[in-house]
């Protein structure tokens, strides 16, 4: 009986010094992560102009989004733009890791230069970044179109053509997170045990065949979760899309990250925002669970 109270004062003695190591990330947790969601939630229901003050409305928020254009815009171009740099961003990372571990096994020197270019993108800020490949990008004095010029071919309306400037904002974006994603396909991959490969060698199973069969079924969870973040982060797009289109030209690169940032700081329609932010929490957990649902495994 000694013994086991012992055991017993020993797991609360456990569980109360967890708790203490927990408890200044769990009230940075609260204090900035969970309290602005309740609030936020709790906002959406006012009319709040921070120069007017705030007056409750009830779901008015709520029926004025489903009749905003704007808004549905903006989401329309956001799923567009999820299609477009998504499955881009997981087949580089895993080209990329490929390509890492092969130049591993040829040279350790040769494989540190080809992870720190290919993860130097994700290094930068994304401000800066945008600026930079706005420059790039420019019609008249961009440097890819002088180069096109001297190769005798048209300029191109990179970011002014409303066609295709979505198109090229998603080129940035996976020239910036492909590395980023890559080091956790490294990750995964380093997980996958040898053994699977050296009993599909003795079958005779060429290079493709375990990639299709091996590599890739190991990979789903790594591969997941990084679809999962991507799309909730195209969701939040703000930096990329402010510096280099600001939405234009009209709307074509409107993102909701855009339309709620401007709804709150350039309209000053504070509770409207809320309802947007609101929105794209709900529309998040739904896809998460959808995705989650199809990619699991079943028995």
């Amino acid at each position: 009986m000694s013994n086991a109270k012992t055991v017993v004062k020993r797991k609360k003695g456990d569980w109360r010094i967890a708790v203490l190591f927990l408890l200044p990330s769990l009230i940075l947790l609260g204090l900035f992560v969970f309290w602005p969601m309740v609030d936020s939630i709790h906002m959406s229901f006012y009319d709040w102009n921070p120069l007017k003050g705030k007056i409750f409305t009830g779901l008015e928020n709520y029926q004025n989004l489903l009749k905003d254009k704007l808004w549905w815009t903006s989401l329309g171009n956001t799923i567009k733009y999820i299609l477009m740099n998504v499955p881009p961003i997981v087949i580089f990372s895993i080209i990329m890791c490929e390509l890492v571990l092969f130049a591993n096994n040829k040279s350790e020197v040769i494989s540190k230069f080809i992870r720190g270019s290919f993860f130097l993108p994700c290094a930068l800020s994304l401000v800066a970044t945008g600026v930079a490949w706005r420059y790039l990008m420019g019609t008249n004095y961009g440097v890819i179109n002088n180069f096109l010029s001297v190769l005798g071919f048209e300029k191109i309306g990179w970011l002014t053509d409303g066609k295709i400037a979505l198109g090229s904002m998603a080129i940035v974006t996976i020239w910036r997170w492909a590395g980023y994603y890559m080091v956790m396909v490294v990750a995964g991959r380093l997980e996958i045990s040898q053994e699977f490969f050296e009993a599909a060698d003795l079958d005779g199973a060429n290079a493709w065949h375990k990639f299709v069969y091996i590599t890739l079924p190991q990979l789903k969870p790594v591969l997941t979760y990084i679809i999962l973040m991507c799309v909730i982060g195209t969701f939040q797009e703000f930096d990329l899309v402010y510096t280099m289109t600001n939405g234009g030209p009209g709307t074509s690169t409107y993102l909701t990250g855009l339309t709620l940032y401007k709804t709150a700081f350039s309209s000053l329609k504070m509770g409207y925002s809320c309802t947007m932010a609101v929105f794209i929490f709900i529309l998040s957990i739904i896809i998460s669970v959808v995705q989650l649902k199809l990619t699991s495994d079943k028995d």
